[in-house]
Parts: C-alpha cells; structure tokens; sequence
C-alpha cells in the first residue's frame, strides 16, 4: 500500500513541475546585452517581456546593434524565435548612422539576414531631405535602403 501512495505522491509531484515549467514568463524592466567574444553586439531595453513557447513579446522596445549602427524604438517587439525574426509594432524609430532617421508603424528585422522590411507608410528623414513612401526595403550589410511605392521627397533649404 505504501508504494501505491508514493507512485501516486511521485505522479503528482512530476505533474506539479510539468505545469509550473509550461508557464509563460513575465518580467518587468528588462536590459539584456549580447556579447560575441569581449564585443558587445546587442542591446535590448523594454518595460516589460514576456514569453510564450518560442515567441518572445517585449513593451517599450528599444534595440541596438553597436556593430551595424543601427538604433530602433517601438512601442511593442515580438520575436519569433523559429523564424529569427523581430517583428516590431507602433511608433517604430529607426536611427541609422548613414540613412538618418527612419519612421514606420511595423517593421520587421531578420538580424541574421541583415534585413529590415516594412509594408506602409515610411518617412525617411535626413538632414535636409525628407522622404515619405510606401514599403521599404534595407539591406544592411549593403547600405541599400530602398522606398517601394509613391516615393516622394521635400527638400529644406
């Protein structure tokens, strides 16, 4: 009868952790920094994270990559972690060291890839150019930034 009621005692213990493991985790205030050997390579700022499966949700993003000089803000980030890509959402903010600054309401980011892609609107501003269109497509690792539809430009003088 004892060890019945220890299988038993094992059976629920198992589940108990199973459960508990299964669970979405939630942080607040997050700063994660990736290092590739001594190099800092990422920066990772947000209010809050949280995760669910291989699906990664951030609040108040903000992402850098020292290497690529490439700065973004957004009010939310999802990273999907089987796709290697960010998915970021609302108020997006791009700061580039060579392109300048880049506005949209979703962008996508596949870091591997060295890609950022958008599908509406895109303001490109930069110093006294201002650019607006519809899609873009840059190719970081060859400084190809490209507007997709109805480009058009106003110049400051």
């Amino acid at each position: 009868m004892e060890k019945v009621f220890a299988r038993i005692f094992i059976i629920i213990i198992l589940f108990l952790f199973s459960e508990a493991f299964s669970q979405e985790v939630k942080i607040k205030g997050v700063n994660y920094q990736r290092y590739e050997g001594e190099r800092l390579v990422w920066k990772l700022l947000s209010d809050s994270y949280e995760q669910k499966g291989d699906t990664f949700i951030a609040k108040k993003v903000y992402l850098e990559n020292l290497p690529k000089g490439l700065r973004i803000y957004a009010d939310e980030a999802f990273y999907l972690k089987a796709e290697e890509k960010f998915i970021l959402k609302g108020n997006v903010k791009i700061l580039t060291e060579k392109e300048g600054e880049i506005y949209t309401e979703e962008l996508i980011f596949y870091p591997k890839r060295n890609l950022l892609l958008a599908q509406g609107e895109v303001t490109i501003i930069k110093e006294n150019l201002k650019l607006s269109g519809s899609g873009l497509s840059y190719d970081l690792a060859k400084g190809d930034l490209k507007l997709q539809k109805r480009a058009k430009a106003q110049f400051k003088f």
